[in-house]
């Protein structure tokens, strides 16, 4: 195998890929990328048996041959070659890969590509095409509320639920992700959604996967979905991964409903507020405490070993005109950073149940937010 590539159009590639592999993964062979020629052009392929992508790059393919490589080597040695730079790529009959680059040699052992796993595919007619700039929007304001609980299976991802409308006009796609402590849920309409009904669960390494195969362009995408897999594909690139089984808790009753206390507050002065007054939040919880009263908020924090923290502002209160409630720090501030429009909604009901936090820019977001003591 003998490859004439460019550093820049290898290195957009093994950039696609190599952030899937498993960098201590018990097999060897799961640690490498595979590269394969092909008229024109070398495949890459890597997985971690759970997340796979396949790409391409342009080659001047001087003698064909597939191989396998370790992937954090092969990323490592051409990250540091100047960009502009020509490669060449030649397994030699030990089974060595040399790469050369102007004065610069490395010798990379490899693994015969025989026991590379094959990389499965999504199977059927369940298919359509990815509004990117949509999806985009909709992964950033839930991703972060994925759980990290292990334990809790079904929660190490985000549910993505396919909704036709049963008139057949524009249906809409609805993205949730949360640990049990707080809640994100985005629903935006989209075009050419297939007429049945679907939900699955997205795994967290796969969201990730997602979000920056989405941040490349906003070319289109098509989107496939089975039983086991998820599946997404570019000219030049595909993804797929292996869906969480299980089923995703009702989050719909976790929404609260017909909260009767509402608060309205201009979002980049409480996000500057809280991010202030959490500076001095108690280093485990985060937790701050909201107290209202007539019409000032008191923020509160206190960390025993560093001190203490308060601020206020003047708000309006429907509904009431008292009401002290703790939450965390980290998770307000998560919500607050991903919301667009001017003024947040509280939509609250005492300080032991659930908060529902609204962007009146977009209707279609919401947060909800468990209380804390604090």
């Amino acid at each position: 195998m003998e490859l004439q590539l460019t550093r820049d159009a290898f290195f957009k590639a093994l950039s696609r890929v190599h952030t899937v592999v498993d960098r201590v993964h018990m097999t060897p062979i799961v640690r490498n990328l595979l590269l394969q020629s092909e008229e024109g052009r070398v495949r890459l392929e890597g997985t971690d048996l759970v997340v796979s992508v396949r790409t391409y790059c342009p080659a001047e393919v001087i003698e064909g041959g597939v191989i396998t490589v370790n992937a954090r080597t092969l990323y490592d040695v051409v990250n540091e070659l100047p960009a502009g730079a020509e490669l060449l790529l030649r397994v030699d009959a030990r089974g060595r890969m040399r790469i050369t680059s102007g004065r610069a040699k490395f010798e990379v052992a490899t693994l015969p590509a025989d026991q590379f796993p094959k990389i499965p595919q999504a199977e059927g007619p369940y298919r359509f095409a990815v509004a990117v700039p949509v999806l985009r929007e909709m992964l950033a304001k839930t991703h972060f509320a994925m759980s990290d609980d292990v334990t809790r299976y079904t929660l190490n991802g985000v549910l993505f639920h396919v909704v036709p409308d049963p008139e057949g006009g524009c249906g809409h796609i609805r993205v949730v992700a949360t640990d049990s402590h707080r809640l994100a849920s985005v629903d935006r309409e989209m075009e050419g959604l297939p007429s049945e009904e679907r939900e699955v669960i997205i795994p967290k390494k796969a969201v990730h996967e997602i979000r920056r195969l989405l941040d490349e362009s906003d070319d289109a995408l098509e989107m496939i979905l089975d039983d086991n897999f998820i599946q997404l594909l570019r000219p030049e690139v595909m993804m797929v991964a292996k869906l969480v089984e299980g089923r995703y808790p009702d989050y719909r009753q976790v929404i609260p409903r017909n909260q009767p206390m509402r608060l309205d507050v201009e979002r980049e002065v409480l996000l500057g507020i809280v991010r202030r007054v959490s500076v001095l939040s108690n280093e485990k919880s985060h937790g701050i405490r909201l107290e209202i009263a007539g019409d000032t908020m008191r923020f509160n924090s206190n960390n025993p070993e560093q001190g203490e923290a308060e601020e206020e502002m003047q708000v309006k209160l429907e509904g009431g005109d008292v009401l002290m409630v703790g939450f965390s720090a980290r998770y307000l501030r998560e919500f607050l950073s991903v919301m667009e429009g001017e003024i947040v909604s509280f939509l609250l009901n005492n300080e032991e149940l659930p908060v529902l936090l609204t962007d009146p820019y977009q209707l279609g977001t919401q947060f909800v937010l468990m209380p804390m003591r604090v």
